[in-house]
């Protein structure tokens, strides 16, 4: 796969899983099965270097809609 492809690829994954969250989000008020989500990685934690504060943390929502939108936006970068 040619490097344009690849990040191309990536992008629409990406946009896939944004919308598809927040569309999971949405339809979660109407459907609860939308409403469940796994929530995973860190809480933030700061690093005292005296000169400067450095604050790291990353946290991941996944919920159907995330799944539904990454596979739908792969499916429209296979067939464009």
């Amino acid at each position: 796969m040619e490097k344009k492809r690849f990040w191309t690829m990536i992008l629409y994954l990406f946009i896939g899983c944004v919308l598809g969250t927040a569309s999971g989000i949405a339809l979660g008020k109407v459907f609860p099965v939308f409403g469940y989500k796994l929530e995973f990685g860190f809480t933030p934690f700061t690093l005292n270097l005296i000169v400067a504060n450095v604050t790291l943390g990353f946290k991941l929502f996944i919920n159907l809609g995330t799944l539904l939108g990454a596979v739908l936006f792969f499916y429209l970068f296979l067939i464009l």
